[in-house]
């Protein structure tokens, strides 16, 4: 029920302007009928007994009940336009958060709040979830994570293919011989042990977590490229199941990396159904592509899960041809394949060389792999399998050898290298699928911190979510605001199969984020991309403030989300 009751001995006339405020009820519902139209102080018992029964409305199902005159609240933010996150027109309201939720939508002004934000000429939306982000090894240097607070995200997905754990001895000791300043000891094996780190440390924003396909294939096989044994395939079943029993939100593939590139499609499906959903980077997204989309095509139908494509693009020859694999897409959900997909609204990839390295070249690991290149005839093999073209759609983004140093941030085709930039994507290819209502919102990137400001970044990293809430709505028109919102919040909630996130509610979680529609964007480029996105003045995390008018607060209140699969 929808109700709103006097809480005070006030006059008649002021309660019943406070029970049928239009602000408190839902945009576009009819305010609560108050059928009072007169009291005496002598009748004020009876008075408040009528109010309370005659001051009800039905909520429109899904909506908010407002909490006018309740006081309390932890956060109370007034003056703002709500858009919360279903799509539906804006409307005003002051929200009130208490403890982690979300417990009141209407008009507040005469609550009381520990903390008042004033979002005159702001929106108020929910907080935005990255539905691929690679912040797992970030949040242990930095857990404030800047960058994507300032984003605006509350949640992050992480784990693309390989994820942090579970993990073998051996992979434990490379992961500590090669593990950045600033990291603690890799004490963890399996994935729910790493979950624990994560909270024991803290972190500003919330995680969920794939199971990586490659790290159950690595534990039992190794780094060698072959199919596994019916017998390796039950233990890295049994791998997948613990990751998923431990919290996983489903288990990922990387198809271009080894050694996940390894994996036949059969031992896909074999793992995909222990798992809840399967998410994938396609083993091509090139000439390749539209057998990789059989490939996870046959994947969810077989294992009978949901499928979700990361970052969708169409590059080398498929450019130009988004609207063809967009076809396909939607050809296999009217046959009832329960599939969408994310992007990130930049024209340039970025990745590292491995994924243009032959798979052959790369069996055994990266020693392998450098040992062979000693001989002059598998050089010139590795070397003619990795043409590019001319060199001029990659810059080079990340170098660690302080001799090459100079070369960082220039294009290959002036230096004659390769390392880490694609400019292979054209803009109207990636404006085709980002309108798409099914297609959702990733950066591929985690937040750049502590020694990770000494190279480059793609501007991914700072500026994803104020892009699309900015460029793509204000200046090209490409959807609405509340479209925009939609997408990267309720929408990508619903797929990460959080069911109380994504939304402005009453009894949501209180991932709630403060912006200026009008100034909101992305600030980072290529060639200088350590700057973070402007626009967005307060972000706040299961109830707690992160981000304060325009000030880190350095409060950690994010929480690792535990999918809950039995």
């Amino acid at each position: 029920m929808h109700s709103c009751a006097a809480t005070s001995s006030s006059s008649s006339t002021q309660a019943r302007r406070n029970c049928c405020s239009r602000d408190s009820v839902v945009a576009g519902s009819q305010p609560a009928p108050c059928r009072l139209r007169a009291g005496h102080h002598t009748m004020r018992p009876l008075f408040t007994l009528l109010l309370a029964l005659t001051c009800t409305a039905e909520p429109t199902p899904g909506t908010r009940n407002s909490a006018l005159g309740t006081p309390g609240y932890d956060v109370r933010i007034i003056n703002g336009d709500v858009i919360d996150g279903t799509g539906r027109a804006r409307f005003r309201a002051d929200v009130g958060i208490r403890g982690d939720k979300i417990a009141a939508i209407g008009d507040l002004s005469h609550a009381t709040a520990t903390t008042t934000i004033d979002a005159r000429n702001q929106v108020v939306t929910p907080g935005f979830i990255d539905l691929l982000g690679h912040s797992e090894s970030s949040v242990l240097i930095d857990p404030n994570l800047e960058g994507k607070v300032r984003q605006g995200v509350t949640t992050e997905l992480t784990g693309e293919g390989h994820s942090p754990g579970p993990l073998s001895e051996a992979m434990a000791a490379e992961m500590e011989r090669t593990k950045p300043p600033g990291w603690p000891p890799v004490s963890w094996r399996t994935l729910g042990e790493f979950m624990k780190v994560i909270e024991k440390r803290g972190s500003a924003i919330n995680f969920a977590f794939f199971i990586g396909a490659a790290n159950p294939r690595e534990i039992v096989i190794g780094t060698v490229n072959r199919a596994p044994t019916p017998d390796e395939l039950k233990r890295m079943e049994a791998i997948v199941d613990q990751a998923m029993r431990e919290g996983a939100i489903g288990m990922s593939t990387a198809l271009i990396y080894p050694p996940g590139n390894f994996a036949t499609t059969e031992e896909l499906i074999a793992l995909a159904k222990h798992s809840s959903s399967y998410w994938t980077h396609l083993r091509s997204e090139s000439s390749g592509e539209m057998p990789a989309f059989d490939e996870a095509f046959r994947i969810g139908r077989e294992a009978h899960v949901p499928i979700n494509t990361f970052h969708i693009k169409a590059g080398g020859p498929m450019r130009g041809h988004m609207p063809e694999i967009i076809a396909k897409i939607e050809a296999a959900q009217k046959s009832g394949l329960d599939i969408k997909s994310n992007i990130y609204p930049y024209t340039a990839t970025a990745t590292d060389l491995t994924s243009i390295v032959p798979s052959w070249a790369l069996e055994g690991g990266y020693l392998q792999f450098v040992a062979r290149l000693k001989d002059p005839a598998i050089r010139a093999r590795v070397a003619q399998a990795m043409r590019v073209g001319d060199g001029s759609t990659i810059m080079l983004r990340q170098i660690p050898s302080p001799t090459l140093k100079q070369f960082e941030r220039e294009r290959l085709n002036q230096i004659a290298a390769e390392m880490h930039t694609y400019f292979g994507l054209s803009e109207e290819d990636m404006q085709y699928a980002l309108k798409q209502p099914w297609v959702s919102v990733g950066s591929d990137s985690g937040a750049v911190v502590g020694v990770m400001r000494e190279a480059g970044a793609h501007p991914r990293a700072y500026g994803t979510f104020p892009r699309v809430a900015g460029h793509y709505v204000r200046d090209v028109h490409l959807f609405t605001l509340e479209e925009a919102v939609r997408k990267m919040t309720s929408q990508a909630a619903s797929r990460a199969g959080f069911k109380d996130r994504g939304v402005i509610r009453v009894g949501a979680q209180g991932d709630v984020i403060v912006f200026n529609p009008a100034t909101i964007r992305d600030t980072s480029t290529y060639e200088d991309p350590h700057h973070f996105a402007v626009g967005i003045s307060n972000v706040i995390v299961n109830g707690a403030l992160v981000l304060h008018d325009n000030k880190m607060t350095g409060a950690l209140p994010g929480r690792v989300l535990r999918a809950n699969h039995r």
